[in-house]
């Protein structure tokens, strides 16, 4: 019988606390003494060396977890992120919120148990799905990299559920969503918009375009900003033959 167990790290001003062990199904969840929202960039820079310490010290414990969630982390390593992969070889799920990477370089992901990824409130320059075979959830929410797009996609053939969502400021670039997706076979979409400027380019109809949406079955608009022309989106509806659900949900902000 398989068996579960919930491990926490309370990252605390002394060293870090563990509670649990690693057995059949492992998670393990970082906790800070400030929020997201409190956290500053020493805070961050802070809670990030103890984890890194603690993980370093406890790598044989990491590399039998399923499930990792990290919050408001600061790596001044460049290439930390990339030795949680390589350690955590069982991961099914990884979380980050409000994490990042002092030197900015490209976060490159290559994973073959990864079927669950969480990027949220995140500061990587760019996201690289290189190879993660098993991947089939993905939430990628409010990048905050200069590059456009700040995610992109490689080997992911499994890749069925895929959440973005970004406030869009006057420096980023739309982004033409044929582009974007053309290396996947996402059927359930959702897009998020958390400001005035939509930052997803209209685009016409074309074989290309219908190629990258023909898989499409359920799409989700989210927030649009009211009184913003919906034409828009028919874009969508025209290169999607096989669509069977379509929301919009309208904000004021």
């Amino acid at each position: 019988m398989a068996h579960s167990s919930l491990e926490h790290d309370v990252l605390l001003d002394d060293v870090p606390i563990s509670v649990g062990h690693a057995v059949e199904k492992a998670e393990f969840t970082v906790l800070t003494e400030k929020g997201r929202l409190e956290c500053t960039i020493d805070d961050l820079v802070k809670y990030g060396a103890r984890f890194v310490s603690f993980f370093n010290e406890c790598t044989d414990t990491f590399a039998g977890l399923t499930r990792l969630y990290l919050a408001n982390l600061r790596f001044t390593e460049s290439d930390f992120v990339s030795s949680i992969l390589v350690t955590c070889k069982r991961l099914k799920y990884l979380g980050f919120l409000n994490c990042d990477i002092e030197s900015w370089i490209a976060f490159q992901i290559e994973h073959a148990e990864l079927s669950e990824l969480s990027i949220v409130n995140c500061r990587f320059d760019v996201v690289k799905l290189d190879w993660v075979p098993k991947l089939t959830w993905l939430v990628f929410e409010c990048w905050m990299s200069f590059k456009e797009p700040p995610l992109s996609f490689g080997y992911v053939p499994l890749l069925d559920v895929l959440c973005v969502s970004n406030v869009a400021l006057g420096w980023h670039e739309m982004i033409e969503l044929s582009t974007f997706l053309h290396e996947t076979s996402v059927r359930d979409l959702t897009l998020g918009f958390k400001y005035e400027k939509i930052w997803v380019q209209p685009e016409c109809l074309t074989r290309w375009l219908a190629s990258v949406f023909h898989q499409l079955r359920i799409v989700n608009l989210v927030d649009i900003p009211e009184g913003y022309d919906l034409t828009w989106t028919m874009f969508i509806l025209e290169a999607a033959p096989s669509l069977e659900e379509f929301y919009m949900t309208v904000c004021s902000y």
